[in-house]
């Protein structure tokens, strides 16, 4: 007797969180293998598309009955952790209590066994979907989106109509996502005894500084109606070389998602009269550096791909879905600009409980998010 769908959803994703896929270093190809003999014995002819040495990601297609296809889009990678710091070990896979845990049990390997058996489960069927749906698992979307550009150039994707990226909204529909802004910042001073401090000029004393005024005033900037607020996250401050030596330097790096275009050039200013006054006012100079950045990407939240899948999920869960744009990034910074179509992030589990220990998934939303996906294309 075959098991319920629940349960070969939770194995399937078991198996997935066993094949470690940090990144970096990333070596994504062991999960790719996997995941593209999974289609293959549920009747698809999967691609891979390399990236580089021991790094892939794969692309299967059903074909529909009409032109265009809709994109189903997850990564294969996880970021790095730490596994003392786990009650359980993050590459058991261990169920408990109506949960899963472990490393990318939410981001995002339980959404990657949900699009595995719902493209099983169109491939079952009689009758073709409406449209081809492509899956697109992709390698390195934790560091630099660079699997999902890969994929974009690969020809494999031109016709689609829609890309759904499966990322974990805790059953929100997201018709878009903030900008993603990295940026990194620098004071320089002067070195000294660290027993004579008067001597040298401490490059980390006006770096604590701007990163106090920053956060106060990023704190305060207005949430736009639809979009949410331009947030702020001071993600790593090193600074000094030794105790014993007044600091020369000192570097910060900022994580900053902005709601609209315009915003990215406000920060920037906002950012160098802080540096500015604060390298002034202790003597020391001030730098500063865009990393990378990538643009807000909203869609059209009346598109009847929206309607639809807003309909699917209300019908399974009894609720109606919120709405808005998603607070972090995805593969679609990679994949719109090249393409230039209409983007939903809808997933299983909650981004809450990413990037930390004792990652887990509800078994219940596996489920759910499997029957919205085979409503949603029906």
């Amino acid at each position: 007797m075959r098991k319920p769908i629940e349960a070969r959803i939770a194995e399937l994703t078991q198996a997935l969180v066993r094949i470690p896929s940090h990144n970096p270093p990333g070596n994504e190809d062991r999960i790719a293998h996997f995941v593209a003999d999974w289609l293959r014995e549920a009747g698809l002819d999967p691609r891979l598309v390399p990236l580089e040495p021991g790094r892939s990601s794969v692309v299967a297609r059903i074909p529909g009955r009409k032109s265009g296809a809709i994109v189903l889009c997850a990564h294969l990678d996880t970021v790095p952790t730490q596994p003392d710091a786990w009650q359980f070990p993050p590459l058991e896979g261990r169920i408990e209590d109506g949960r899963l845990w472990g490393l990318g049990s939410v981001d995002m390997k339980g959404a990657v066994a949900v699009l595995l058996h719902v493209v099983a489960d169109l491939a079952e069927e009689e009758v073709a979907p409406r449209r081809d749906v492509v899956l697109v698992f992709t390698a390195d979307e934790e560091f630099g989106y660079r699997g999902a550009a890969s994929v974009a150039e690969s020809g494999l994707i031109d016709d689609a109509d829609l890309l759904l990226i499966a990322e974990p909204t805790a059953n929100h529909v997201y018709t878009g996502q903030k900008g993603e802004l990295w940026i990194e910042i620098g004071f320089s001073g002067r070195e000294a005894h660290g027993s004579t401090p008067e001597v040298g000029v401490n490059s980390i004393l006006p770096a604590a500084e701007f990163c106090t005024r920053l956060y106060g005033e990023m704190s305060a900037v207005p949430e736009i109606p639809g979009r949410g607020r331009t947030t702020l996250n001071i993600g790593q401050f090193e600074g000094g070389r030794q105790v014993n030596i007044v600091p020369e330097r000192s570097r910060v790096k900022l994580d900053v998602r902005t709601v609209r275009s315009e915003d990215r050039d406000a920060v920037l200013r906002r950012i160098d009269r802080i540096g500015g006054e604060e390298a002034e006012a202790s003597g020391s100079a001030f730098e500063r550096r865009v990393m990378s950045y990538h643009p807000p990407i909203v869609s059209d939240p009346d598109h009847p791909y929206v309607t639809r899948l807003r309909r699917a999920i209300a019908e399974v869960t009894g609720g109606e879905p919120p709405g808005g744009i998603s607070p972090f990034s995805t593969d679609a910074v990679s994949i719109v600009p090249r393409l230039d179509v209409p983007v939903l992030i809808y997933g299983p589990g909650d981004i809450g409980r990413a990037h930390q220990p004792d990652e887990f998934i509800e078994l219940n939303a596996l489920s759910e998010a499997f029957e919205a996906f085979l409503r949603f294309l029906a």
